[in-house]
């Protein structure tokens, strides 16, 4: 695929995974348990790989916006979050992309810091009230497995998705703001 044409269907292809991820998150949760999909965020660490800084910063944040009204209902918590992560991944990129393995620790990572932080944001600003030891056992963890599941899934097709092969580098080069 042509970068131009990945430049156009990027959005399009993390919008729909966001409302895939609100309809796995709903089949998969009970009134004990609470499991959030990500497949959102594994995609867009692998969308760093193709498109510029600036916008996958944007992109970031225009689906952090429709991800706060659709989801959160209070707007900021994603549209803050998600171009921070897309900041992170593509300062380590050189390094997150490396291997599989490192690949794999990053999404724990992504994962681990976009439920953390926007549970945080919410008590800090009361806008929820929970027990923190309760969000860790019965939605953290039962996220952390369903997405590193996935993202071990999803790795192969994604790298060829991508196009990263030994033979072919893909990485943006390193450029100073």
């Amino acid at each position: 695929m042509s970068r131009f044409s990945f430049q156009f269907f990027t959005p399009l292809i993390l919008l729909g995974l966001m409302l895939v991820d609100g309809h796995i998150t709903q089949a998969l949760s009970n009134t004990d348990m609470t499991v959030t999909s990500s497949l959102f965020l594994i995609f867009l660490t692998y969308s760093i790989l193709q498109h510029s800084y600036r916008y996958m910063v944007l992109i970031a944040f225009i689906i952090g916006v429709i991800y706060d009204s659709y989801y959160i209902g209070v707007y900021g918590i994603a549209s803050l979050l998600f171009p921070l992560i897309v900041l992170f991944v593509y300062n380590i990129r050189q390094t997150v992309f490396e291997n599989r393995l490192t690949r794999i620790f990053t999404v724990i990572i992504i994962v681990t810091a976009f439920e953390f932080f926007s549970a945080a944001i919410m008590l800090l600003f009361q806008l929820a009230t929970f027990n923190f030891g309760n969000y860790i056992i019965y939605e953290m963890a039962p996220s952390l497995i369903l997405n590193v599941t996935f993202a071990i899934l999803l790795q192969f097709p994604l790298e060829k998705m991508y196009g990263m092969t030994k033979r072919k580098r893909t990485l943006q080069p390193y450029k100073k703001m």
